[in-house]
């Protein structure tokens, strides 16, 4: 039978892989806080309280794991940039070497599509191709730090492959739903331009299909994945649907350059609302090519749109609607984050 590690179970992606693999072979997480572990323990799961800082800790956790699914990460723009290293870059080394140490056959580690984030259009766009320069702000540049530390592990001894979903989207997704629902009942949801431009997106079930396959598929070590639903929508009609589904006003156009300058100032004197790196989310064209996934992972989307955002508009419905929602958000990592990870670290390393 065989043995998974997935960190990061508490987390949107992490908790419906967990789900998903449970029946499947024996099934270790690692949480943040103990208050998680009656939750995986009773569903079937070994649960361990566990830092991203902690090698020695994950290493212990790995003996005798066959694929271990690195999903833990901080995913926020807002995030304080010495959190991002900490979790992004140093917490995926980490839990490389662990599993060296482990002698753990695979790790997948689930990246994201902002890897590449920049203000321009990306159509079209192959995991092969790199930006002039790097990505945009910190949280994307370190995902593209951890994702190049991680395929640069991949060898014989540890079979390491990468996934860049764009925009995950699903019942329960605690980043990005809380902030359109803040945006909305404070207004309407800005499209950020016309809305015509073309944007990728992925519901959870399916990066979850994407992710299990990556845990065996024969040609997928030493690669990146984009994974992406069926269908392309515009902006303006993915934000149309999603506003319907969480019970908003539908999404209003707007001057792509005058969003951007406005989210600049925000981001300047760190206030609510929009920031660049949302805006560019939004407002320019972001189609991934999902060739090598279908190719390599034998991935094809299950759930269309029209699914998806059923399922969404029947939890937004169970949970109380968009204010509810809105107050589900998770708060981003910060300096001090940052500073009990390396309490950690100093203590490990003295152990």
């Amino acid at each position: 039978m065989t043995t998974y590690l997935v960190t990061g179970a508490t987390g949107f992606v992490g908790a419906a892989l967990t789900r998903r693999l449970l029946p499947l072979g024996q099934v270790r997480v690692l949480v943040r806080n103990a208050a998680d572990l009656q939750t995986w323990n009773d569903a079937g799961a070994r649960a361990q309280v566990v830092s991203l800082a902690d090698p020695n800790a994950i290493a212990r956790e790995a003996q005798g794991v066959d694929v271990v699914f690195h999903c833990a990460g901080e995913s926020s723009h807002r995030a304080a940039p010495e959190a991002l290293a900490w979790i992004n870059v140093a917490g995926t080394e980490n839990v490389l070497s662990a599993a060296r140490h482990a002698a753990v056959r695979r790790v997948v580690l689930l990246s994201c599509a902002d890897a590449t984030l920049a203000n321009r259009d990306r159509l079209n766009w192959r995991e092969s191709q790199s930006l002039l320069g790097q990505p945009m702000d910190a949280c994307a540049r370190s995902k593209l730090l951890a994702e190049e530390l991680a395929l640069g592990c991949n060898h014989a001894g540890l079979q390491v492959t990468a996934l860049r979903p764009a925009w995950v989207w699903g019942p329960g997704e605690r980043h990005d739903l809380p902030a359109l629902c803040e945006e909305g009942l404070h207004g309407r949801v800005s499209l950020c331009g016309s809305g015509e431009n073309l944007v990728s997106a992925v519901y959870i079930d399916n990066l979850v299909d994407a992710i299990v396959a990556a845990g065996s598929a024969e040609k997928a070590p030493g690669h990146a994945y984009h994974v992406v639903d069926g269908e392309n929508w515009t902006a303006r009609e993915l934000y149309t649907q999603l506003c319907a589904a969480l019970g908003l006003p539908a999404p209003t156009r707007g001057i792509y350059a005058l969003s951007y300058a406005r989210a600049w100032l925000r981001e300047r004197t760190d206030s609510r609302g929009l920031w660049p790196s949302d805006v560019v989310r939004r407002g320019r064209g972001c189609l991934l090519d999902a060739m090598a996934a279908a190719q390599d992972l034998d991935y094809t989307p299950k759930v269309t749109t029209a699914e998806g955002m059923q399922r969404l508009a029947d939890w937004a419905k169970s949970v109380g609607g968009p204010a509810a929602i809105a107050r589900t958000a998770r708060a981003p990592a910060t300096a001090a984050t940052a500073l009990e990870l390396q309490r950690v670290a100093d203590a490990s390393v003295r152990s």
